[in-house]
Formats: C-alpha cells, structure tokens, sequence
C-alpha cells in the first residue's frame, strides 16, 4: 500500500491511496461528479434487472444506435391534450417502440437483434413498469453521447478533403491558398 502526502489547509498529511482517492471523490463538485458518472455509463453501460434477470446495456456502437433511432423516431406522446382518452391512446401506441429500443439497445449485435428484437420487447413489455422503462430510456439516451459526436461531426466538416479552405497564417497577416484548389 503506497502512502500519499497532501496538504489540507496548510498542514501536510500522509495518507494511505484509498483514502485518498475517496477524499479525492468527496471533494468533487456536484457537476464534476455527473460528468464522471455520465462518462462511466458511456464507457461501461448499465445493468437492469427485470425480474429474476439481470440484463446489461452495453456502451453504445453507431450500429447500435442506429437500429434504436428507427424505434426512437416512432416515440411521441402529447401529454398536453385535455382529453384523457387521447393521452390514453398515445401511450398505447408508444409502449411498442418503446420496448423495442431498450431491446435493441440489449441485444447489441444485427444478428441478435434481427432473431431476439421482437421477443425481448414483449418480455419487456410485461415485465416494466413506466418509471423503471423511463430510466432505462433516459439512461440510453445519455449513452448516446450526442454532445462528443456533434462536435466531432463538426470537426471533420471543417477539415475535409475534397472542400478545402483557405485559412490565415499564425500571424493572421497573410492568407494562405491551398495548392490543390489553384489552377
């Protein structure tokens, strides 16, 4: 066990590394520890019981997401409406897609979601209750990690191949052309 020397209000002290590391833990901001908690969940994924089974989503691939979105897009509910009839019927309609993107998000693979998709939903859709399938789906929804892949997408449009720009020296002064653009 190796010892590790801080200093707390002024005075050093020597203290052993698990201590540290849970004083460390402690002494995280409330968003600081969000963020940690939230980059866990897209590097790890979660497990869910539903129940006597354990079930694990896994960190989410393109493929993945992708499959979901088709069961994503089909999700709207208008809890707005004065009418409980209609309220009643939008849930209704969305229980299906709703069962089918935690099941996609599962399964994982083409080939199990193509076999195992339509059967896990139905399982699923006994087994839920609305407050534990909004935590899934809300959980899922962060693994998707829209904000990374924005910016990424972002990136890669301002660096492309065949749309080059033109940009300005370190200096700023003089602009420089790119080669491949001149003729």
């Amino acid at each position: 066990m190796q010892s590790v020397c801080i200093c707390v209000d002024g005075f050093i002290t020597k203290m052993e590394e698990d201590t540290f590391k849970q004083f460390l833990d402690e002494s995280l901001t409330k968003e600081q520890q969000e963020e940690k908690e939230s980059n866990q969940l897209i590097e790890k994924g979660f497990f869910f019981n539903v129940g006597k089974r354990e079930l694990h989503i896994k960190p989410l691939v393109f493929g993945t997401i992708a499959q979901a979105n088709k069961y994503a897009v089909d999700l709207k509910i208008n809890i707005l409406s004065d009418d409980n009839a209609s309220v009643f019927k939008e849930v209704n309609r969305n229980i299906d897609p709703l069962m089918k993107f935690i099941a996609v998000c599962v399964l994982a693979k083409p080939w199990k979601i193509k076999l195992f998709s339509g059967l896990l939903a139905k399982y699923l859709k006994w087994k839920l209750n609305p407050q534990t399938a909004l935590k899934i789906t809300l959980a899922i929804l962060q693994m998707y990690d829209i904000a990374n892949f924005i910016t990424s997408i972002r990136l890669i449009g301002q660096t492309t191949i065949t749309n080059p720009r033109e940009t300005n020296l370190v200096d700023g002064k003089a602009q420089v052309s790119n080669p491949s653009t001149e003729h």
